[in-house]
């Protein structure tokens, strides 16, 4: 199913870190095999351990991030609007390592990693910002770690 997108919630989504230098005629094309996912508070997306190669962007509501350590579910992270999820195995193509639940009602735009490689022009910007989300997020584990 393809999303359809108001002109207004393309300029939306042009503006999140996650489409940087990408315009509109390319987000559309990007968009055309995405779909849009409701989740009721308590649902999964997805699991720690699974198989998926999805790429989520959050849309509206809570989203949070959990990892499974020494038998226990420990949050990692929130996740509100224009933050995204899924990036890790759609890079590595590897099992999931964290499992993501939906704290409110939430609005999610799924977009399947196997339709993003079709577009090489597309997906060299889209990897790029993936990249630089991915150091960010790095840079700041890093300082947890050794300043606490």
């Amino acid at each position: 199913m393809s999303v359809h997108c108001e002109p207004e919630t393309y300029q939306l989504l042009l503006r999140l870190d996650l489409f940087h230098e990408l315009n509109q005629p390319e987000l559309e094309r990007l968009l055309a095999d995405a779909e849009l996912v409701e989740c009721r508070s308590g649902d999964y997306p997805i699991r720690e351990g699974e198989q998926d190669n999805h790429l989520f962007i959050v849309l509206s509501g809570k989203m949070a991030i959990y990892k499974r350590s020494a038998g226990v579910q420990k949050l990692i992270k929130e996740l509100g609007p224009g933050e995204c999820f899924g990036e890790m195995s759609l890079i590595e193509c590897r099992s999931r390592s964290a499992s993501v639940k939906a704290v409110t009602h939430c609005r999610l735009l799924r977009l399947d990693g196997d339709q993003i490689v079709r577009f090489p022009d597309i997906s060299s910007k889209l990897f790029r910002n993936i990249a630089r989300l991915l150091s960010q997020r790095l840079r700041y584990a890093n300082d947890l770690l050794t300043l606490g």
